[in-house]
């Protein structure tokens, strides 16, 4: 199909399939970005502890070791100790880096775990579909962004340099101690603008990445139309099952009808079947309702099953728009009611005398 006939946004079901073939929006600059400044962070915190600690271990290994008796034993021993010290000395700035690269996965992507983009496709080995993804837009991106990134750190190095040139002419003949420092501090400057550059450049990168798969996403009017199928259902089969709901739900409201104590009729409209229970309602409550052919029918099982019926418009009106089917008469229809209750449970008894 096309792809100018893509013109519809993803929809929530074709972002989750993609997420679950490993198609999301990932740059791979960016998590090498973050851990370079995380380093260079780390490293300027945790560095002159580190140094001492590496130090000691290195002024204990050198001294004890000659003095004991190099069996295989000792020997053991003293290696099993040197490399616990120095684990535990660099431990902390090896954790560090970790959790700043897995949450700069964990950032752009999210936890997503997918075996499906390392399996095996025969269509990978098309020496045409690889010469396609060689020569295509974002084979160029790729290959712009290497460019531009070899162009740029170089040009921040080079000029890094050229403005220290006279601190590297002084390391020349210096005190070793100051030499040192001095080498540092060019080192950390050179990397710390080296790393905020190329995290710059990994910022378009995701940038680019999350426009790119958009476009690979996006699907025609058809494809969502399917995809809303699949989702919620074919629409004719759903408006089936409301239907047969509807048919469900209008039998149970008949059945309740010869329990009313009263409907209420606007004569060739509305019908409403009410029925007041003191000890389980607070208020008379609607059983049924309907108009037109629906409350006919309602009139017909009421007469049927000796449920008197009264005629009154604007309550019949009334009680069929502001009351649903098992809910309680509002407060300001009681009145109103109260009378046609009343009006109805003096003329029941006047039927049983008689």
């Amino acid at each position: 199909m096309a792809l100018e006939d893509k013109t519809e946004a993803p929809t929530p079901r074709r972002r989750q399939e993609a997420r679950q073939e490993g198609q999301v929006a990932r740059s791979v600059e960016l998590n090498s970005a973050l851990v370079l400044i995380a380093s260079l962070i780390l490293i300027n915190f945790s560095g002159p502890s580190l140094v001492n600690h590496l130090r000691e271990v290195a002024i204990h290994s050198f001294t004890v070791f000659p003095k004991h008796e190099l069996t295989p034993g000792a020997v053991s021993a003293d290696l099993a100790r040197l490399l616990l010290e120095t684990g535990t000395a660099i431990a902390p700035l090896l954790i560090g880096i970790a959790v700043v690269g897995f949450a700069g996965s964990a950032v752009q992507v999210g936890l997503v775990l997918s075996g499906k983009a390392l399996q095996f496709k025969g269509e990978r080995l098309n020496p045409i579909s690889g010469i396609a993804r060689m020569l295509s837009v974002r084979a160029g991106v790729e290959l712009l962004k290497s460019v531009a990134k070899v162009l740029i750190v170089g040009y921040i190095v080079f000029s890094f340099l050229r403005t220290r040139y006279t601190d590297i002419q002084s390391l020349v003949g210096g005190d070793y101690l100051a030499t040192c420092a001095t080498i540092g501090q060019l080192t950390w400057g050179l990397l710390l603008r080296s790393g905020i550059a190329l995290l710059v450049i990994a910022g378009l990168d995701y940038l680019f990445q999350r426009t790119q798969l958009e476009k690979q996403l996006r699907m025609t009017k058809q494809e969502v139309r399917e995809d809303y199928k699949r989702t919620e259902g074919d629409p004719l089969v759903r408006s089936r099952i409301r239907a047969k709901q509807r048919e469900l739900s209008r039998h149970r409201m008949m059945g309740d009808v010869p329990k009313a104590d009263v409907v209420v009729t606007n004569p060739t409209r509305y019908a409403v079947a009410l029925r007041y229970d003191a000890e389980a309602n607070d208020a008379p409550v609607v059983l049924a309702k309907g108009q037109r052919l629906i409350a006919q029918r309602i009139k017909e099982i009421a007469i049927e099953a000796g449920v008197p019926i009264v005629e009154n418009m604007q309550l019949a009106r009334a009680l069929f728009a502001s009351v649903e089917i098992g809910q309680e008469i509002p407060a300001e229809l009681y009145q109103a009611v109260a009378e046609i209750l009343a009006y109805v449970y003096k003329l029941s008894h006047r039927l049983h005398a008689a």
